[in-house]
């Protein structure tokens, strides 16, 4: 009997050929990440750096001012002074209350603007008595502009009374030697111009003038200190 011989197939199947018979499988890399959304500045954030910008201006254009300009403190003497009264009275008041100073100070103030492109404005101007730190008068000084490299004299006329807390012992030690220690203080508020290009905004003005003046005896020139301008 014959027996029908069985084709058998070694190898790939067809599928398997198709494939390779296809050429090599291609590697497509996944596609990258969207990038991420961009966020706005906060409006926080966008007033700090507005302010940073216009402080750095600012002070840019306030260096070259003083660059282009180079301005002076102001200068302030005591030209004469005299005080031709100067009494304490302890028993004209009652328990518990301060004595009473009468006084009558006049003084001259010589008060310099020594700028050549700076002009200053006097917004005001006084002048006080002190003695032993306590205040006993106050007067206006009447200069209220002053133009570049300008002196002016400004009379302070201190006459009164009033209560102060001042040491009796100490006074009378001072009425015997005939000199009495006095400060002259000047405060005020000026505003400094610069040409035609700008003008300041208000700042305050100390200066202090130590004295020691005799009885009806006119002093000489007291160059006072700036403390403050």
């Amino acid at each position: 009997m014959n027996h029908q011989q069985e084709e058998v197939v070694y190898g790939y199947s067809e599928v398997t050929i198709m494939s390779s018979n296809a050429g090599p499988q291609l590697y497509y890399p996944p596609p990258p990440p969207p990038p991420p959304p961009r966020r706005h500045l906060s409006r926080f954030r966008i007033l700090v750096r507005a302010s940073i910008g216009v402080c750095v201006f600012m002070g840019a254009l306030s260096l070259l001012t003083w660059l282009i300009y180079r301005p002076q403190t102001i200068q302030v003497a005591v030209s004469t002074a005299t005080l031709s009264h100067f009494d304490l009275n302890t028993t004209a008041t009652a328990i518990g209350d301060p004595p009473v100073l009468s006084y009558n100070l006049t003084a001259v103030l010589a008060i310099s603007n020594p700028n050549r492109r700076v002009s200053i404005y006097y917004d005001r101007l006084e002048a006080a008595g002190l003695y032993q730190g306590e205040r006993f008068g106050r007067a206006a000084l009447p200069v209220s502009f002053q133009g570049t490299r300008r002196t002016d004299a400004a009379p302070a006329v201190l006459v009164g009374s009033s209560h102060v807390y001042v040491n009796a012992d100490a006074f009378r030690e001072d009425n015997s030697t005939g000199v009495f220690p006095l400060d002259l203080w000047v405060d005020g508020v000026v505003r400094y111009k610069f040409g035609d290009l700008m003008t300041t905004t208000a700042s305050t003005l100390t200066v202090k003038c130590h004295l020691a003046l005799k009885l009806m005896v006119a002093s000489g020139w007291v160059d006072c200190t700036v403390i403050d301008f």
